[in-house]
């Protein structure tokens, strides 16, 4: 099943798979002591997921509001000015490493996009990781900049046109 996390339940799992991810996986954070990730714009965020056996197997967010964290790794940040607006980015693409091979990207992606366009928003950005990047740019999304080493990773700024 595929929605918006709703639950301090879900909330806390989606903590705890982003540390997995992004503090053990990718290293792009420490490790924290209590195996939990909270990512700093939470508050602002909302968070598509995808449920298996009610459990969160999956988790992507999108944040509206500038500075968006991606702006930190563009050399000019002003480039985000000249692509259609609004503009909305989405982050912390996470999925448990059993549900990587299954259909559980696809719809995350799908909702997140749909709600995206039903609200209005005409570009998508992301930090692409890297190693990722063809399988970004076979979504529709072109880099805005440079990939720049972050952690133990490597990102590169994207943006992708919302059809309407």
């Amino acid at each position: 099943m595929f929605r918006v996390a709703e639950t301090a339940e879900e909330y806390d799992q989606i903590r705890c798979l982003n540390h997995r991810v992004f503090a053990e996986e990718v290293r792009q954070h420490p490790p924290a002591a209590d195996g939990r990730l909270i990512d700093s714009r939470e508050a602002i965020s909302r968070f598509f997921v995808a449920l298996v056996d009610n459990r969160v197997a999956g988790m992507v967010c999108t944040c509206p509001r500038r500075p968006f964290s991606m702006e930190k790794r563009l050399a000019d940040p002003s480039i985000l000015d000249t692509l259609p607006g609004p503009l909305l980015e989405a982050r912390l693409l996470a999925i448990e490493p059993a549900y990587r091979k299954r259909m559980l990207f696809l719809g995350m992606l799908e909702l997140m996009v749909a709600t995206a366009i039903s609200e209005g928003y005409a570009t998508l950005l992301i930090s692409g990781i890297t190693e990722r990047l063809r399988m970004y740019q076979r979504m529709g999304f072109r880099p805005l900049g440079p990939a720049v080493p972050y952690g133990a990773a490597s990102f590169t700024p994207m943006a992708m046109a919302l059809l309407r």
